[in-house]
Order: C-alpha cells, then sequence, then structure tokens
C-alpha cells in the first residue's frame, strides 16, 4: 500500500516537501502541485519548484494541469528537460477561474477533449503518466465517460478524489462510491479524499483491498507526523518550522512582509488543535518578531 503526498497549491512546495521528508518521513511519493501555462510560457516558478536540485533525496512526480494540447505539448516539453520521464495529468483541480475554461476538472464534462487531451499525451511514448482526477465537475457520474478513454495513455495509476469539483473541498468524499469506480477502473487506484488519520487508511483499504494506495493532502498538511505518530514531538516541530523559515528566507525577495504572511499562511491548516490563542497570535502578528514570540509559545504548549 503506497502513501503519496498530494500536491496542495500554495503548500507542498519543495521546501516543504524536503522538510517533511526529512522529519517525519512515511510518503512513498510526493505529487506537486501543477505546472501550468499562462501568458503564452510555462509559469517559472512552478518549473523552478519542480527542478531535481530542489528536491533532493525524494521520489517527486511533476504534474501538468489539464488543458488545450498546444499547451500540453509546451508543459511536456519543458518537465522533459528537468529530466523527468513520467508526469501526473491533473483533471481534478476545481479552481473556478480554470474549470470555465475547461482545464483541470473542468474538462470532465467533455469527454472529446479528454480524448484530445489523451491523444496528445501519447504521441510522446517517451513519457508515462498517471491521473488524478475528480469524480466529475458538477456531477458525481461524470468519471463513467473519462474510463473508456483511458487506455489510450496507459496511465501506471489513476487516483480519484471523491468530490466533485462543484464541491470544492466542502461536505464529506462520497466515499461510498469508492467500491462502483474500483469496481470499472482497469488500472491500479488510488483514493483520495478527507483521509486525516492512519485508522482511516485501514478501513478503507479493508473495503477496498484491491487499492493500489492513498493519497493524502490537507490531512498531512495539518498533521506533517500523521503516518510517523512516533516522532510528532516539540522538537520536530520546532524543526520542521525552522527548515521552512530558512528555505523561505531565501527564496523569498519581497523582504520581512512577504516572509510573515507566508509563514502565516501555513497555520491555516499545520496543528488545528494546537492552543488557541497561540494559533490566534500567529495570525495576528504584525511583524517576524511578534510572528516568533507567538510561535515559541505555541511550541512550549505542545
Amino acid at each position: 500500500m503506497r502513501i503519496i503526498s498530494s500536491p496542495l497549491q500554495g503548500y507542498t512546495d519543495s521546501a516543504w516537501r524536503v522538510a517533511h521528508a526529512v522529519i517525519f518521513g512515511g510518503v512513498d511519493n510526493y505529487v506537486a502541485p501543477f505546472v501550468r501555462v499562462e501568458r503564452g510560457e510555462v509559469r517559472r516558478r512552478e518549473l523552478l519548484d519542480i527542478n531535481p536540485e530542489r528536491n533532493p533525496g525524494i521520489d517527486l512526480t511533476p504534474q501538468i494541469l489539464a488543458a488545450p494540447p498546444a499547451e500540453v505539448e509546451m508543459m511536456l516539453s519543458a518537465v522533459n528537460e528537468l529530466g523527468y520521464r513520467h508526469v501526473s495529468v491533473n483533471l481534478g483541480c476545481p479552481h473556478p477561474p480554470l474549470t470555465r475554461r475547461h482545464r483541470g476538472a473542468g474538462m470532465l464534462p467533455f469527454p472529446d477533449e479528454v480524448e484530445q487531451l489523451f491523444t496528445t499525451l501519447a504521441g510522446h511514448p517517451e513519457m508515462t503518466y498517471s491521473v488524478k482526477m475528480r469524480l466529475g465537475l458538477d456531477n458525481e457520474l461524470q468519471w463513467r465517460a473519462i474510463m473508456p478513454l483511458l487506455p489510450i495513455i496507459k496511465p501506471t495509476d489513476v487516483t480519484v478524489h471523491f468530490r466533485t469539483a462543484t464541491q470544492q473541498y466542502r461536505g464529506e468524499a462520497l466515499r461510498e462510491m469508492l467500491p462502483e469506480v474500483a469496481g470499472e477502473i482497469r488500472y491500479p487506484l488510488i483514493y483520495n479524499g478527507d483521509v486525516t488519520t492512519v485508522d482511516e487508511i485501514r478501513q478503507i483499504t479493508e473495503a477496498v483491498p484491491s487499492l493500489s494506495g492513498v493519497m493524502i493532502g490537507r490531512g498531512l498538511v495539518a498533521n506533517p507526523a500523521m503516518i510517523a505518530p512516533e516522532r510528532a514531538t516539540a522538537e520536530n516541530y520546532r524543526d520542521f518550522h525552522s527548515r521552512l523559515y530558512d528555505a523561505y528566507s531565501q527564496r523569498l525577495t519581497g523582504g520581512d512582509h512577504q516572509l510573515l504572511t507566508k509563514l502565516q499562511s501555513l497555520w491555516e491548516y499545520l496543528l488545528p488543535n494546537a492552543d488557541r490563542r497561540a494559533r490566534k497570535a500567529i495570525r495576528k502578528a504584525t511583524n517576524l518578531d511578534k510572528y516568533h514570540h507567538a510561535i515559541e509559545n505555541l511550541f512550549d504548549t505542545l
């Protein structure tokens, strides 16, 4: 049973991935947030994030956003130049500005567009692919029309997030549909959606023993020690935060305010059950000194 770190835009970047692998571990593969084309070129910061030099010692899968063929060609060329021969194809992004343009999960109601996408991918025999998708854009049965198209690219595995894109991350994942999807798919299936504990992983895999793996997103960002609970110590959380602080200090060039904003964003998910007053002080900190003081208070309560 493989444990895979799900990409979470703005959180699971290279700094987070490397720090997590070193301090907590337990993850077999990290999938990077998707690469996309913007204003006629592949976004450079996303390519920088998947540069192997920034991801030492981890098994990383780059991801490209499902998009029209011309953009797909550009993304494949860019990741290929970095030395990657396997990518994840994102048919699951629920962000409305992208889905309205038939990108990510916005392509799911249009099997002809997915077929065109897969045909473009199949034109690169030097590459192999995995697929990450939702049940549908606005209907939880739209996945069915995609299944007959998968043989075009013969994916190594298919990850299904058991929500529609219009659900975003609201409500509960439609886990009751897992047996049906597992019965229909002909490729290794990876479950994604609302996995927050090791016990839940056990329940999911016992319900469908044929699963190839479980992908964890927000649950792992909130609790980095989820897969290795014996490593959930104040010392390790301090070390984890310190590594992130050092990495962002070096990479962000917008001064203290940009660094503070980036660090505060971590706490939108991280350690949600930690001391409430300390977490509030972190969010309210107006400079790095106040932030450091609030952080130390929080770690002292762990």
